[in-house]
């Protein structure tokens, strides 16, 4: 990476926009969060094209955790077999903040890892607010891979009026394939904890009124 790039690593813990955690229903994702941390998620609304729908918790200011899970109005949506697979919630993805897509396309290409994207998503809020935002994804050669998002201007980000889980205190990763998931993040200008793993996992510590807890 030239200089210019190096002055804009960020430590996955302080990029990171939002934490996916997949349910097979949304009902069960809250009780499974609320069971661990005493608090309830807010409903957030439906996805009209991913066939998903979410409840939010608020991680601190610019950090969430989304409970996502199929949308029953929704049932012939083809997208969501993952998440009905599930036996129990666990951490599925996670997204990086950006406000600048464009740039993060052309930084991570110019390292030569191919882009999906940037495309458009939405949610209506139970209020009727309409959220909008765009994602970028990054080629998928090893698990965990995060996507980029940007919301639009002047969209209150989910953490700002969602309900306080607690802060995030740190983010780690477990593959079989740490360098492939490291040389993928280095190209998007993030470092973090990469561990070597049989299986991938996503492992979040968050700092709650009932004292660290760990969700992967």
């Amino acid at each position: 990476m030239n200089s210019m790039l190096d002055l804009s690593i960020r430590d996955a813990t302080d990029a990171f926009d939002h934490i996916l955690l997949g349910a097979p229903d949304l009902d069960v994702g809250i009780r499974w969060v609320e069971e661990r941390t005493g608090v309830v998620a807010k409903f957030g609304g439906s996805h009209p094209v991913g066939g998903t729908r979410n409840a939010l918790l608020s991680l601190g200011t610019g950090h969430y955790l989304e409970i996502i899970a199929p949308d029953p109005a929704q049932a012939n949506a083809s997208d969501v077999r993952q998440l009905r697979e599930l036996s129990s919630p666990r951490i599925i993805q996670w997204a990086i903040h950006t406000e600048d897509i464009a740039a993060a396309k052309s930084m991570v290409e110019a390292c030569g890892i191919k882009t999906v994207g940037p495309k458009p998503g939405s949610r209506q809020r139970p209020d009727g607010k309409l959220l909008h935002w765009q994602t970028l994804g990054m080629e998928q050669t090893t698990p965990l891979v995060p996507f980029f998002i940007q919301w639009e201007a002047g969209v209150p980000h989910p953490s700002s009026d969602s309900p306080q889980l607690g802060t995030a205190k740190w983010l780690h990763f477990e593959t079989p394939q740490p360098d492939e998931l490291r040389r993928i993040l280095h190209a998007a200008a993030i470092q973090s904890d990469i561990r070597k793993s049989n299986l991938p996992r996503i492992v979040l510590a968050v700092q709650t009124a009932r004292g660290e807890i760990e969700m992967s």
